[in-house]
């Protein structure tokens, strides 16, 4: 509901192709995912090492693909090799199984990932990857990134006023857990991830066509 509540008004009002709208309404649901990844054996989590470890093993059996040695199967135009799909099974491997138990020995539920450093990680991390490697026109890129950060942000809010008992009177002692801008418990962790928000600053070019965007859309 969240994520039709955010992006009706942009196709209604004729910003943006229903097509593409439909698609920012999918980054805002995928945004509302994100900050429980520290929850151990849940969803996102499952969903986002099984993800990164299909795009880990697809990077690496391109990777090594050209070498050409011992061919196994031959397709016209291209030629699978033993090392390019044995590389590609253990990228698979290492990332789903050995990496997401790593991941859950150094995070806990409402830790570093219930934070708005993390959450304009995602964002901006979305943006150079698709202005990288994926060649996405820029501004659709740059509202992608934005309906990441606006469904991560929705996800926070909502944890912080589930803490709050309205019938009781009272807050919860989750209260505060939630909503930050990192993770106090946890200082190098939030430095390390605050000094990846700065590269990721200096090395994103500025949103021209973003702020264009918005100007007409919204300002004039």
């Amino acid at each position: 509901m969240a994520a039709v509540a955010v992006v009706s008004p942009i196709a209604a009002m004729g910003l943006l192709p229903w097509p593409d709208s439909l698609v920012l309404a999918l980054f805002v649901v995928m945004g509302t995912l994100l900050p429980d990844i520290d929850v151990n054996g849940g969803r996102p989590q499952r969903w986002l090492f099984g993800t990164l470890a299909l795009a880990g093993a697809i990077l690496a059996f391109h990777l090594v693909a050209d070498l050409k040695v011992f061919s196994l199967v031959a397709v016209p135009g291209q030629v699978f090799t033993v090392e390019a799909i044995a590389l590609a099974i253990l990228v698979w491997f290492l990332i789903r199984h050995p990496a997401a138990t790593l991941f859950q020995k150094m995070t806990r539920h409402r830790g570093l990932c219930h934070s708005l450093v993390v959450a304009a990680l995602w964002g901006l991390g979305w943006v150079y990857l698709g202005l990288t490697w994926l060649s996405t026109p820029d501004l659709l890129v740059w509202l992608q990134g934005l309906a990441l950060f606006v469904g991560f942000l929705i996800h926070l809010i909502l944890d912080e006023l589930y803490s709050v008992d309205i019938n009781s009177a009272r807050i919860k002692r989750s209260f505060g857990s939630a909503f930050k801008i990192w993770e106090p418990a946890f200082p190098l962790g939030s430095l390390l991830a605050t000094a990846a928000l700065g590269l990721l600053l200096w090395q994103l070019p500025y949103p021209h066509e973003l702020m264009e965007w918005l100007r007409v859309g919204f300002l004039s």
